[in-house]
Order: structure tokens, then sequence, then C-alpha cells
């Protein structure tokens, strides 16, 4: 074997390392997601099942009841049955929470225009497109209040459509990076019910 043979092999092992580290990476930032959501989610349902009260305060930009676990704030919890999928949804976004929990990304349950986003973790937003219509997410607030809500539509915007998402006539949104991580699964939904 000549030398630009040893060299492209080298090259070859090289690039194996590093898409196994990749990879190896990716696992272990998803599993440590799951279970950073898992531990939230069940000190946020012994609050909520307490009605403390006085943990709960409402934030004028958020227009929701609040709940501080830890260093976040969180707006309450979101069910979506046939994903099998009980999160604890943060009340502000941005990348570092998102590696936590889903998270609010705009507007309110009050104001009927409420967006959450979240990874495409198998443990948080993954199977976002695999929903249909008419299916139940059921949002539960930090009082133990819940919004249940129908799936309408489900749609791929560009990533960079930011007025689309935003400006809609849906209660709810829900949404998530496509798996080649470019556009984003979105789905629109409207509340059909509350229950106190």
């Amino acid at each position: 074997m000549n030398k630009i043979g040893k060299v492209f092999i080298g090259i070859g092992g090289c690039l194996i390392l590093v898409s196994s580290l990749m990879l190896i990476y990716g696992n272990y930032e998803e599993v440590e997601a799951g279970v950073k959501a898992s531990n939230v989610l069940s000190v946020m349902k012994d609050s909520i099942n307490k009605n403390m009260q006085t943990s709960v305060k409402t934030d004028v930009v958020v227009q929701m009841p609040t709940i501080r676990i830890g260093e976040y704030d969180y707006i309450g919890t979101i069910i979506i049955p046939r994903l099998n999928l009980e999160l604890p949804v943060m009340a502000e976004y941005d990348y570092d929470r998102l590696k936590i929990a889903p998270a609010r990304y705009y507007g309110s349950i009050r104001t009927n225009d409420l967006i959450i986003c979240a990874h495409s973790y198998r443990t948080h937003f993954k199977y976002l497109s695999s929903l249909e219509q008419g299916d139940k997410i059921i949002i539960t607030d930090v009082n133990g209040n819940n919004y249940i809500y129908e799936v309408l539509e489900i749609e791929v915007l560009s990533s960079d459509d930011v007025l689309e998402m935003i400006n809609n006539e849906f209660d709810l949104t829900l949404y998530t990076c496509t798996e080649d991580g470019i556009d984003r699964v979105t789905v629109r939904c409207n509340r059909v019910s509350d229950v106190v």
C-alpha cells in the first residue's frame, strides 16, 4: 500500500471516530434531557397537587401563573396521550432551557395564542409528526387547571418563517425541528374544553 492510501485510511478512521463520538454525545444529551424533564415533572406534580399558592407567581409578560423549580420558572405541564408523553413546560425559551424541557416560545393560555417548542429528542417532541387530526393535548397550569385542545392541522414551516408561526388563528401551536433540522414540524390546535 502506498503512502496516499495509508493517509486516506488514517483520515477515514479519524472521521469514523469523530462521528461515533458525536453520536454518543447526542444520545447522552437526549437521555439527560429526559431525566431532567422527569425530575422537574415529579416536583411540579407534587406542587400542583398540594396547590402551593405561595410558590405561584403571575408574570405580566407571560400572563400565566408560574412556579420556580430550581433556577427556572415553569407554566405547567403538557400531556400528549397519543405519544404517551407528559412533560413540564418552561416559562421562557432559550437553547439551554430546551435541553431540559419544552418551553413557551410565545403567547399564553389566557390570550389563546400559546406556542410551545421543544427539541426533537425522543423524550420530547420527536414524534409530533405522527399526531393526527382530532388527537387531544392537555395543558395543566401550575394551579391545576386543565385545558384540553384538539389537533386541527399539521404542517411543516421553514425555520425562518417566524411570522407565520406566530400570526395564526389557533389557540395552541407545538413545534420541533424536522429530522434534518432545517424546517419545523408544526401542530396547530384549538381549545375544546377547560376543566378547572
